[in-house]
């Protein structure tokens, strides 16, 4: 699936690895002890904040999701927010809890979530991979290199570590030649609370995203680590990346993005359990809307898919 070089998106939930502390013994249930840390980030114009809670196996995020990155004529960006979003996990409930703010409407959903359906995987447009070579398609070499330069953050000793991502197809291969390198500093604390999904150690990860009419045989990736890859937690993170893109016409052009994040604050303490409660007088509802819409008729047409969605339930 092609996007133009002028548009950019970002949902500011998928951005950041949540920050998890280790259990504290003797603690309140009230206001037992927990991390709050502010999260501020950028790319192609764009700036978000994030705020993270922790307390034991329960974590919120406070965001608001964005898009935009069209250039005015004046040079400033175009760029639109959504509504004010918290997202909860509860381990003890098995439930995710999202809550629009500004609406005073949340939603809950299992975590971690149930596998798909065959036919919710129809409705959603997504097919069974197949066709899968046999042998590689696309190299990803990933190399960690650890600087020795340490810093002190907020009672934590950070290390510098820059690690590149470089992609290269192989024979058959239907991806572009990539480079992406990480300059950042990392902390080590516990980042996972008991629900959460286990990755087997040594795991990689690859994402490549397709058109539902895309027929092509996906990659098949090999991955080679130089250096002992980097599992603490970012605490500043710059990114740049350099590629290519097919155009229209099928020519290609290259490109380099930056993206940076940075933790503004990070304070260990009390933390009450209200954080992770949905307040009272909101109302649960089937679907959250997250995200600002693109532009007066894409809000339109949103709204009156929902509207006719509505109308036919009540005929159900």
């Amino acid at each position: 699936m092609q996007t133009s070089p002028k548009l950019f998106s970002v949902l500011f939930s998928s951005l950041l690895l949540l920050l998890i502390p280790r259990n504290g013994a003797g603690q309140s249930s009230s206001a037992a002890s927990g991390i709050k840390m502010t999260v501020r980030f950028g790319a192609s114009g764009m700036s978000g904040e994030q705020t993270i809670y922790i307390r034991g196996d329960r974590k919120r995020m406070d965001y608001r999701n964005a898009t935009g990155g069209a250039q005015r004529a004046d040079g400033s960006i175009d760029v639109r927010y959504g509504p004010h979003i918290a997202s909860i996990t509860r381990c003890d409930l098995g439930q995710m809890l999202e809550l629009n703010l500004d609406a005073r409407e949340y939603r809950a959903v299992p975590y971690p979530p149930n596998p798909f359906t065959k036919e919710q995987m129809e409705a959603r447009g997504i097919k069974p991979q197949s066709g899968v070579p046999n042998e590689p398609t696309l190299l990803i070499e990933t190399t960690t290199v650890d600087t020795d330069e340490r810093k002190e953050f907020y009672g934590h000793t950070a290390r510098h570590i820059i690690t590149t991502r470089k992609q290269t197809p192989l024979e058959g291969s239907q991806s572009q030649a990539q480079e992406a390198v990480t300059d950042g500093w990392y902390i080590d604390i516990d980042n996972r609370i008991s629900c959460d999904q286990k990755w087997p150690e040594g795991a990689h990860a690859y994402v490549s995203l397709r058109s539902s009419t895309d027929s092509r045989a996906p990659d098949l990736p090999k991955f080679v680590d130089v250096g002992k890859p980097e599992t603490g937690f970012a605490i500043e993170r710059k990114v740049t990346t350099r590629g290519s893109y097919a155009m229209p016409d099928g020519t290609k052009r290259e490109s380099t993005t930056t993206s940076e994040m940075t933790a503004t604050q990070l304070e260990e303490g009390p933390l009450d359990a209200a954080v992770f409660e949905v307040p009272a007088g909101f109302r649960q509802v089937a679907h959250i809307e997250t995200n600002p819409p693109a532009d007066w008729q894409t809000a339109w047409a949103s709204a009156w898919v929902r509207f006719k969605a509505k109308v036919e339930r009540l005929f159900d």
